[in-house]
């Protein structure tokens, strides 16, 4: 549980800069079967915060519900087979405030989903490169109240498929005790569509641990998606559309709960 500093751009999903709380809650399962040499690696996030902004009430100021599977097998030296599975959401309503009364997300709109298989090289404990040269991103919007195009999805249709490739990378860095930065970096490439334009997700948490259950906490989000377009000019209706980098920071103080 954090008290924030938040500042957004360009987010597409919605949101708004202000002072502000939130809540991340994660929750990790992991699976070893040493004859077999099966592993798999499991977390669920929850991340969802409000933002109280002079008279305008309480607002909506991040939102993702996500989780992560990953199945590997031994195959040689620090490289495992391995399959992954994706998924990303949101909970409640977005809007592009100060319009509230036209949503821009809620649960499943969107809803990204990502299949692969590959290889995954873990070259130490902290360290997990994952390639999946066979992969699948979909792109789900079924709310019809919902403008699909803002998430790559054509119009007249609720869903956009890509077949291409994911390359993932996790890192974890403690320079001292009481300090841990952990990168998660997420790439992907339609083998039909414009291969060259690649996708971006790529998170970083600092974490400074002040106490056995307070930590100073820098959370950076950035995102670019060729197919995500948004107004250059967000007050002018005709203004045009372009991809451009979602930017999302969160600093702030953290009560951390640990079990």
């Amino acid at each position: 549980f954090a008290l924030n500093q938040a500042s957004l751009t360009n987010w597409v999903k919605g949101g708004e800069s202000n002072i502000s709380t939130s809540f991340d809650i994660t929750g990790y399962a992991d699976y070893s079967n040493k004859p077999y040499n099966v592993t798999s690696s499991n977390f669920a996030r929850i991340k969802y915060g409000l933002v109280a902004s002079g008279d305008k009430g309480v607002r909506k100021s991040l939102d993702l519900l996500e989780t992560n599977s990953k199945i590997n097998h031994k195959a040689f030296g620090k490289f495992d087979f391995s399959g992954i599975l994706l998924f990303k959401t949101q909970i409640a309503k977005g809007y592009n405030y100060p319009n509230d009364s036209v949503a821009v997300s809620r649960f499943m709109n969107p809803g990204v989903l990502t299949l692969g298989a590959g290889l995954d090289y873990k070259p130490d404990k902290n360290t997990s490169i994952n390639f999946s040269p066979v992969s699948y991103k979909g792109t789900y919007v079924p709310d019809k109240s919902i403008d699909q195009t803002k998430y790559g999805v054509p119009k007249g249709k609720r869903s956009k498929n890509e077949p291409g490739a994911s390359f993932i990378i996790t890192h974890e860095y403690k320079p001292v005790k009481k300090l841990a930065i952990t990168n998660r970096l997420q790439l992907f490439t339609n083998y039909i569509d414009n291969p060259q334009n690649i996708d971006i997700d790529w998170e970083m948490i600092l974490t400074a641990n002040l106490n056995w259950f307070t930590d100073v906490r820098l959370n950076t989000h950035l995102i670019f998606d060729d197919d995500t377009k948004s107004p250059v000019d967000p007050e002018n209706k005709n203004s045009k559309k372009t991809a451009r980098i979602q930017f999302k920071e969160l600093l702030g103080f953290s009560f951390v709960f640990r079990f």
